[in-house]
């Protein structure tokens, strides 16, 4: 035995311990070449779309990582071979490929004095398209703690965010919303509900001329409710005029859609059609023993700004809702319609709360009810509006049982239902109306996660697939957790689904936990792909 083991010592066993030893130090070497690549291809790829060169960047950063030649290379790695190709279009890929020889130990006995090892990686970014919507009610006007107001706080963080993404690729834009909302970039007019192949966020966001996204936003002022499913579906709007636009244009549209969502509160505003004729039964909720001139029009033939009651209310304060009285305030002017010429997109950002107004031609629309629209609480209110409606504005659904997992955090109450289940037709009563207001946003929500406007949209069979971002601030009189995650689909939502995009909702106490929800906000949506 101690023979053969002695004849096999030189000619076995230590050609084979050679043989691992050299392929250990292969596969180090093919390891930190392969993270080198990686890390390359991350780096170079945030650059993608800027006027960077993200190849050349890409080679330094390979370069940088991983050293061969020279100074003793990476246990003694030489003749570092690079290809760096870039693809640029809506989806932009870098691949990068890479090889190095390096030295053997025991091989070179038998004429093998080195061997070579590659590593590749590939790193993709997808063009952005969102509409970044920013609540500006009057509650946004308080102390954030640090000397500065939560609006203020809000609109630094937001212009941060927005510069995180790229200029001439990526597409941006900007709702606002207090009572109702207003779009505030693009800031091109005529406004439109209409969803048509123009308008909608695009690649100029960031130009430096004083209509900007970024100078929009610093504009913003603050004042007055939370009109929050009238916003979200301005936004929705916007998408698809972009969506439609590039699509027209380009003949394929490949954008990861998105909107992000920032509020300090609960929602108490709606948008409505008091008089809407389409499903007049559960419509139209002008009482037929009221004075209105317009109680009753003609689809089609009577929808126009002389007749139709587009307007929005709200309730006053946060919850609790009175459970036995209402006086809403309002009806008041949906500022996505108003005609005033002089009142452009700039005019809006830096006038909060003066969608608190007569709607548009009041006094004809309004006839024979003009205390309809009282500026403040309105005790004439359900003189003509005998029930909560069952949708808003655009057809969102009042209805629903989702309420039932309102969960609000920093304030008065800990959700906005109290055990009794929503009735229409208490529209006497705040607190039904705070239900049926909560469920605007969260059917609204869900309606744009399935992208319920897609058989709409003439020639179009490309489900756009929104993502939705909720930021909650929780220091203003109370945030409402349980419906900003279902907003998002959050995965820990009471309503997540596995078939619609997955979003998130981050919270915040302070101008610190804001600072970093942007933040993360930005990261998830900026991160590039392997």
């Amino acid at each position: 035995m101690t023979v053969l083991f002695t004849l096999m010592l030189p000619t076995v066993i230590i050609p084979l311990v050679g043989l691992g030893v050299d392929a250990t130090m292969l596969y180090i070497v093919q390891a930190r070449l392969s993270a080198a690549a990686d890390g390359a291809a991350l780096g170079a790829g945030r650059l993608l779309g800027t006027p960077a060169d993200p190849a050349e960047i890409a080679g330094e950063f390979l370069t940088a990582n991983f050293r061969a030649d020279g100074t003793p290379g990476f246990w003694g790695a030489t003749n570092l071979q690079k290809t760096v190709n870039v693809t640029i279009g809506v989806t932009k890929i870098i691949r990068i490929n890479a090889t190095a020889d390096v030295p053997l130990l025991f091989s070179r006995i038998f004429g093998r004095p080195t061997a070579t090892v590659s590593a590749s990686a590939i790193a993709t970014k997808k063009d952005t398209r969102l509409v970044l919507v920013i609540d500006r009610s009057g509650s946004m006007n308080t102390s954030d703690g640090n000397g500065s107001t939560v609006i203020a706080d809000v609109k630094t963080f937001a212009q941060g965010f927005a510069q995180k993404f790229t200029g001439g690729s990526d597409e941006l834009g900007l709702v606002v919303f207090d009572g109702s909302g207003v779009v505030g970039y693009p800031t091109s007019r005529p406004w439109t509900t209409t969803v048509s192949a123009s308008g909608g966020p695009d690649t100029s966001f960031e130009d430096g001329t004083s209509s900007d996204m970024i100078h929009q936003i610093a504009n913003i002022s603050a004042a007055n409710g939370t009109g929050m499913a009238d916003a979200l579906w301005l936004a929705y709007i916007e998408l698809q005029r972009a969506h439609l636009r590039d699509l027209a244009r380009d003949g394929t549209d490949l954008r990861q859609n998105s909107i992000v969502l920032f509020t300090d509160g609960v929602p108490t505003g709606i948008s409505m059609y008091l008089n809407n004729p389409a499903n007049s039964n559960a419509n139209n909720v002008i009482k037929s023993s009221s004075s209105c001139s317009n109680k009753t029009i003609t689809l089609g033939t009577q929808e126009d700004s002389n007749h139709m009651m587009l307007a929005w209310m709200s309730l006053g304060g946060t919850p609790p809702f009175s459970t036995s009285s209402g006086n809403p305030w309002g009806m008041y002017l949906l500022a996505s319609t108003d005609t005033t010429s002089a009142h452009t997109a700039s005019w809006w950002m830096s006038n909060g709360g003066s969608d608190a107004t007569d709607p548009n031609n009041a006094s004809t629309v309004y006839a024979g009810c003009t205390s309809l629209y009282n500026h403040g609480p309105n005790s004439n209110f359900t003189t003509y509006v005998g029930k909560i409606p069952g949708i808003d504005r655009y057809g969102n659904a009042t209805t629903g049982s989702g309420y039932r997992n309102s969960h609000i955090t920093g304030g008065s109450t800990s959700s906005v239902y109290n055990g009794t289940d929503l009735d229409l037709n208490r529209e006497d009563v705040d607190y039904h109306w705070g239900l049926a207001i909560w469920n605007t946003v969260d059917n609204a929500a869900n309606n744009i996660r399935n992208d319920s406007n897609l058989g709409n949209r003439a020639g179009d069979t490309q489900n756009m697939k929104i993502q939705i971002f909720t930021i909650g601030y929780t220091g203003n009189g109370g945030c409402d957790d349980g419906l900003l995650k279902r907003v998002a689909n959050d995965p820990s939502s009471s309503s997540f689904s596995t078939t619609q995009q997955r979003g998130h909702y981050y919270s915040a106490s302070d101008s610190d936990g804001l600072a970093a929800a942007f933040a993360q906000v930005a990261s998830s949506m900026l991160r590039l792909s392997q």
